[in-house]
């Protein structure tokens, strides 16, 4: 089920977001401008807003995600797609389970910090809830996964990987400084790049329809059966 690729994956990853970008570049900055907007009013909600942060975000990488997909099985992705998991009942609940990891991890990482070894702990629960997070969205949306499932099958995928996805995630984090440092306006570069990275190492990892199949040494395959969690 789950394929265990090189450390330069990693880059390969990249390569394929930025590809799938540059196809589609006007709609991916538009979607991710519309995204930071609607969380930045969110954010002035008292409590409330810091639940559905993650919500939003969650779903809209869903919507994205089938968008994506749908490019590189040749067609386009819309910006309308954003939205699309909100009605997308069958899936809702298990997106809204995978929404509430990175919450629970940043209200126990909060509880908990305070000193070097708090930090150092709240670190330690960051990263697995970005292993548990990182492929369940796509095992929901394109593997009918329910959202336990889901969650350890992303875990899986990471830790049979991670030389690939240390190589994937350091480099993540320096397009994002770099990005945010035209006053926050490369990260509307940036993230859809990291999106369809996203969406790309998925497909390799669990052999789904590949963004750039010039990367792997065979072609991409149709996607097989769901797991069986």
């Amino acid at each position: 089920m789950v394929k265990t690729v090189g450390a330069g994956a990693g880059i390969d990853w990249l390569k394929g977001g930025w590809k799938a970008f540059t196809g589609n570049a006007g709609v991916m900055i538009g979607i991710a401008l519309v995204t930071f907007v609607i969380a930045v009013v969110l954010a002035f909600i008292p409590y409330l807003g810091a639940l559905l942060i993650p919500v939003l975000t969650t779903f809209v990488l869903a919507g994205v995600l089938k968008g994506v997909r749908r490019q590189a099985s040749g067609g386009a992705l819309e910006f309308g797609d954003m939205f699309s998991a909100f009605s997308d009942q069958d899936r809702m609940v298990h997106l809204a389970i995978v929404a509430v990891v990175p919450v629970l991890s940043a209200l126990i990482s909060q509880i908990i910090g305070g000193n070097i070894l708090g930090m150092f702990v709240g670190f330690l629960i960051s990263l697995a809830s970005s292993a548990l997070t990182y492929f369940a969205v796509p095992l929901v949306m394109f593997r009918q996964q329910d959202a336990i499932g889901a969650l350890k099958w992303s875990l899986n995928g990471v830790l049979a990987n991670i030389p690939a996805v240390i190589v994937f995630w350091i480099i993540s984090m320096v397009l994002v400084i770099l990005g945010a440092i035209p006053l926050l306006l490369g990260l509307l570069v940036v993230f859809p790049v990291l999106v369809c990275a996203a969406y790309e190492a998925y497909a390799e990892v669990f052999g789904d329809i590949e963004l750039d199949p010039s990367n792997s040494a065979a072609p991409p395959a149709a996607p097989p059966p769901p797991p069986v969690a």
